[in-house]
């Protein structure tokens, strides 16, 4: 007798959460109709950004900073950036020194 009680709970608990599924499907989907359509194009928002302009590297922007903190990129050539990129070059050219690659040996 009261295993078929807890049953019957189940049961009703089972068809209200049926019936409240069932409920919001069509309460969303008449949402979705009354919805108005829009006629014109959409806008794509922050998935299409606008195109950056363009910095030639090398030639007259050669051993110089590109920033791009701001978005956009600004060509610096100060002093300090100038001496931080000798600073670069002189640590790899340090780590680089010993440094030697041999070819396998053919058989």
């Amino acid at each position: 007798m009261r295993r078929s009680k807890e049953i019957i709970v189940l049961l009703a608990l089972l068809l209200g959460a049926i019936v409240f599924v069932l409920w919001y499907v069509a309460q969303r989907r008449a949402e979705m109709r009354a919805a108005p359509t829009a006629s014109g194009p959409k806008d794509l928002g922050p998935v299409a950004p606008q195109p950056v302009p363009f910095v030639d590297l090398g030639g007259k922007n050669e051993a110089k900073t590109i920033d791009f903190s701001g978005g956009k990129p600004v060509v610096k050539d100060t002093p300090e950036d100038r001496a931080a990129l000798e600073r670069g070059l002189k640590e790899i050219e340090e780590a680089t020194k010993s440094v030697t690659f041999e070819a396998p040996k053919k058989k």
